[in-house]
């Protein structure tokens, strides 16, 4: 269309009895469904048969013509043979609806793009032998429908379901190597110029979608409704994160203080970026720091930046987050573990809207979204004097309070399918493992003190120690060692920090090598390797400790 005066292109190939079937096509007026002539008919058949281009000023006055075999009213066209392995296998097809539209210049053409496109037919030959079977496998696989319901989302929203695979590809390796093939551009030369025609993908794409969502339309169904109760990359089917997600979406919307709060490992910063990501200001920059690694001097110089020579060591100018997150989002990590000498240098600013770097006396603005996040009750420290009062205030404008995993057990299934996905690409094992009843309700009996961080550990751990297996009971040892409260009993286990504090390093070293031990079956080995330390180490610690252990 860009190169000759068509009003419509198309691209019919040869099937496997020798008809010609749309592949692809462009322009106006077409047909949805693609036509199909038997063999032997219409002038694409007598192109492809004779590997010869045809030039039609006037198809209602050619015999080989067939009224409608484009797909739509034609009154001239020009055709040239595709070809792959030197041979016939499609054809490709400019027409218009006026007659004496084309010229042989337009034929020479035409038949310089064709031959421009063999290396992509022979693409096109990969693709159907070895990329399409690939990629129905990896969009069939039960770990993979969430993939293809997004897709189904995103093109509810408008964007062709092409678009939304070439798009998921990034998040899913496998289907963009299937696709890669597909999405390429043609460089083609014609008098001195060069033009760049991308070549797309085939409907076959769509044909295997519809396949495969046909087939397994029962698990896309309970996909979907997962993808409902997702959030910035977060799961929460549990009502408390559905609440969560719910707060997100209404502050976002709209520029006002957020203060997140939960205890660690609950995904604060997921809950920052997904506000920020849904924003009106998510194409903007989003700085984050963790306040507490910040001395005084380091949290002027990152938060507000410094001058050349404002100190030992600053041999330049450093914009600081404050200047950088302008028209974005600031995110304060751990703010409650800010000094009372930042925390009013914090507040001044909130307060004055101005800032200066460290080192220079110039006034400066920024307008960005803040967010903070603690795990700290910064009540209590309010009453305690240990944070400022007037500092609250101007945080905690939209209070989002965080639960813990053991607050909402029923996401825990879903969230270690997530987190085995993550993994497996990560350790690249191929396909996600899977988890076992038993090993399901190990983790299940455990009340997760570290949230999903922790849990993201321990299957981290547990998708090594599988081996490309399913992950049984014996792959979590560290969440059998901390399973001994009852299920939402909200007893800590007896190593939480609490229990820490009260014992010596000898009895919690006693303590954690029995654990191991018991989780271990007495496996001397295993539990050597779990701990880190060599077997004979270990059988100095248990003679030293008097453990009952076998020998």
């Amino acid at each position: 269309l860009e190169l000759l005066p068509a009003q419509n292109t198309t691209v019919r190939m040869l099937d496997e009895h020798g008809a010609l079937v749309s592949a692809a096509q462009a322009g106006v007026g077409l047909d949805d469904e693609p036509m199909s002539y038997r063999p032997g008919r219409g002038i694409g058949a007598w192109v492809s048969d004779t590997g010869r281009t045809a030039l039609i000023p006037r198809c209602d006055e050619d015999d080989r013509y067939v009224a409608g075999e484009l797909g739509h009213p034609a009154g001239s066209l020009v055709a040239a043979p595709l070809f792959a392995s030197g041979r016939a296998v499609g054809v490709l097809v400019a027409s218009h609806r006026e007659p004496g539209t084309f010229t042989h210049a337009h034929v020479a053409m035409l038949k310089l793009v064709a031959n421009a496109a063999t290396p992509a037919l022979e693409r096109n030959r990969v693709w159907h032998v070895e990329a399409m079977p690939q990629l129905e496998h990896a969009l069939a696989s039960p770990l993979r429908l969430r993939l293809i319901a997004e897709l189904l989302e995103v093109g509810e929203m408008g964007m062709s379901l092409e678009e939304a695979v070439v798009r998921s590809g990034r998040y899913q390796k496998d289907v963009e190597s299937c696709l890669k093939p597909m999405v390429e551009w043609l460089i083609v030369e014609h008098d001195g110029q060069r033009y760049r025609l991308r070549t797309g993908l085939p409907t076959e794409v769509k044909r295997i979608l519809e396949r495969v969502i046909a087939k397994h339309a029962d698990e896309l169904g309970r996909e979907r409704h997962v993808r409902h109760h997702l959030l910035g990359g977060m799961i929460g089917l549990d009502p408390k994160m559905q609440m969560v997600f719910e707060l997100v979406r209404q502050v976002a919307r709209i520029d006002v203080p957020v203060l997140i709060t939960g205890e660690t490992g609950t995904g604060k910063e997921l809950v920052a970026r997904a506000i920020h990501d849904i924003s009106p200001r998510c194409k903007e920059f989003f700085g984050a720091v963790n306040c507490a690694t910040l001395t005084e001097t380091l949290f002027e110089s990152q938060v507000f930046g410094h001058a050349r020579g404002a100190f030992t060591g600053a041999v330049n100018d450093y914009v600081g987050l404050v200047e950088r997150c302008n028209g974005g989002t600031l995110f304060l990590d751990e703010v409650g573990d800010l000094s009372l000498p930042n925390q009013v240098k914090l507040l001044r600013f909130l307060q004055e809207g101005t800032f200066n770097r460290l080192g220079e006396v110039k006034q400066r603005q920024s307008d960005f979204r803040l967010i903070s996040a603690t795990n700290r009750d910064l009540q209590s420290m309010v009453a305690a004097g240990t944070f400022r009062e007037d500092l609250y205030y101007r945080l905690q404008v939209f209070p989002i309070r965080l639960p813990s995993l053991r607050e909402r057990k029923g996401d825990l299934k879903y969230l270690v399918e997530g987190i085995l996905a993550m993994q497996a690409q990560r350790f690249r094992t191929g396909g996600a493992p899977t988890l076992t009843p038993e090993a399901l309700a190990q983790l299940e009996r455990y009340n997760w003190p570290g949230n999903v961080r922790e849990l993201e550990n321990v299957m981290a751990r547990a998708v090594v120690m599988a081996g490309g297996g399913p992950i049984r009971p014996e792959h979590l040892p560290e969440v059998e060692l901390l399973s001994d409260a009852p299920p939402d009993s909200g007893i800590p286990p007896d190593d939480s920090v609490d229990g820490l504090l009260m014992m010596t390093l000898e009895e919690v070293q006693r303590e954690h090598i029995q654990r191991v031990l018991r989780a271990q079956r007495g496996n001397i080995k295993a539990t050597a390797q779990i701990l880190g330390i060599s077997r004979t180490t270990l059988y100095k610690k248990i003679r030293d400790y008097g453990i009952d252990a076998p020998v």
